[in-house]
């Protein structure tokens, strides 16, 4: 009898976790708990990380080939976002889609499943009307660096 309330208790508090978590990310807030404290270094190990990573993946196509068979556009997009991003660069739509080794469709694609998922944002440039800027969400954002902080451990 016991074994059955702990499991029937398990799964209801699973089931608060993620109505929890929904929550989170719909108001804004990070899924991550509190962001981390932002610092100089902090940010610098994961730049270098992701920029690692990103030559990395270059010289496997290098040596293999075919950028399309085994690349991933979506996570180049994130990771040059979050390079970008870090170093507080503005990405338009369009430079976002002159990233080597993948066409603009396909990134254009990959944008919009990625803001789907609220990981990144579109957003009017002030200083010109005619050109949108691609960000990281704070979730995206948070994640990148902390899964960039991770693997450079």
């Amino acid at each position: 009898m016991a074994d059955i309330d702990v499991r029937k208790l398990a799964d209801q508090l699973d089931a608060a976790q993620k109505i929890l978590d929904e929550i989170r990310i719909t108001s804004g807030c990070e899924a991550f708990g509190p962001p981390l404290p932002m610092n100089a270094a902090r940010v610098e190990r994961a730049v270098e990380a992701a920029q690692k990573a990103l030559r990395d993946r270059q010289v496997r196509t290098d040596f293999v080939g075919n950028a399309e068979m085994f690349g991933e556009p979506a996570w180049d997009i994130m990771l040059d976002l979050f390079i970008r991003q870090a170093q507080d660069e503005n990405v338009s739509i369009k430079a976002a889609c002159m990233s080597p080794g993948a066409k603009s469709s396909t990134v254009l694609r990959w944008l919009n499943v990625l803001e789907m998922n609220d990981l990144v944002r579109c957003e009017a440039d002030p200083s010109d009307s005619k050109r949108y800027l691609i960000r990281l969400t704070p979730a995206g954002y948070e994640g990148m660096l902390r899964y960039l902080e991770t693997i450079s451990a």
